[in-house]
């Protein structure tokens, strides 16, 4: 399995109209961009690609496409579901087709689930698995309802320890990041937020699994290479929040496909309802926002 490190890019999944399927034949080129743009690896299927607007059946296809054109890309699918059975059975088909993780979400529907229930659930998701798989946990509690607590991380590397690979904070929480990046030395750390990007590597994170590298791969690298070969990490910092500010975290995949429709080579996508494409006015209003910074 791939090494998995530095900017990864929460990868966009295309769709031919807003109620159409999966335009799997988009995919290989947009690969090529985001490698060419210097990135690490990509995540399939998170919140910025909509897995959970996709039937599983569309997931396993997308994925095999991704593991068939990454190229020197590593893959991590995301393959949480609100079912465990679902979950499991992706999860599985996931790690079979030579995924070098998974990124996996709390069950999502049922709101207000004890610790001990959430536990439970990832390790019965463990047990199913092979010996081998690598999970991040991912913690995004302004979207699932469930934080993943130092209580659940701490009984699941009791239990898991070989699987339990580390976790996606998506909170936007500086302190908490930062907190889980001193607490678990053991585990890989990746931020999920743009703005967090160079703050979390100067405390020790794995990398930043982020949006903004869906469409500007090479913004969000600038800060990873500004870190590592001592150049002005402040200043490529700044340049990725500043384009993050243009986008509403409402509806940021509609307006991602938008940009690369003037950032990237790559023809027309569309994002799947309830999301819903942007006016000729938002387009330009934002077209307007993002040359000014680029």
């Amino acid at each position: 399995m791939n090494t998995i490190h530095g900017i990864i890019s929460a990868m966009l999944t295309p769709f031919t109209s807003d109620v159409g399927p999966v335009d799997y034949e988009w995919l290989p080129a947009y690969l090529r961009f985001l490698e060419a743009g210097g990135l690490h690896g990509v995540l399939a299927l998170g919140t910025t690609g909509e897995g959970p607007s996709l039937s599983l059946a569309e997931r396993e296809r997308t994925l095999d496409i991704i593991l068939a054109h990454r190229g020197g890309l590593a893959v991590i699918a995301g393959t949480g579901c609100t079912a465990l059975t679902d979950t499991i059975v992706l999860s599985n088909y996931a790690f079979a087709q030579g995924a070098d993780a998974l990124l996996v979400m709390p069950p999502f529907y049922i709101k207000g689930p004890s610790e001990q229930g959430i536990i439970g659930y990832y390790r019965a998701l463990c047990d199913a698995l092979p010996a081998a798989a690598r999970l991040l946990l991912y913690n995004i509690p302004q979207v699932t309802g469930i934080a993943i607590t130092p209580a659940i991380i701490d009984a699941l590397i009791a239990s898991h320890p070989h699987q339990i690979f580390g976790l996606k904070d998506s909170s936007g929480d500086w302190e908490h990041a930062r907190m889980l990046i001193e607490r678990y030395p053991q585990l890989n750390i990746f931020t999920g937020s743009d703005r967090l990007v160079a703050q979390a590597l100067a405390h020790g994170a794995a990398g930043a699994i982020t949006a903004l590298a869906s469409a500007f791969p090479q913004v969000a690298r600038a800060v990873y290479t500004a870190y590592r070969q001592g150049g002005d990490v402040q200043a490529a910092q700044a340049r990725l929040t500043a384009l993050r500010n243009c986008f509403d975290p409402l509806n940021t995949p509609p307006q991602l496909k938008a940009a690369l429709t003037w950032n990237s080579p790559l023809p027309e996508t569309h994002a799947r309802l309830p999301f819903v494409a942007l006016d000729t006015a938002a387009d330009a209003q934002l077209k307007a926002a993002v040359a000014a910074i680029l």
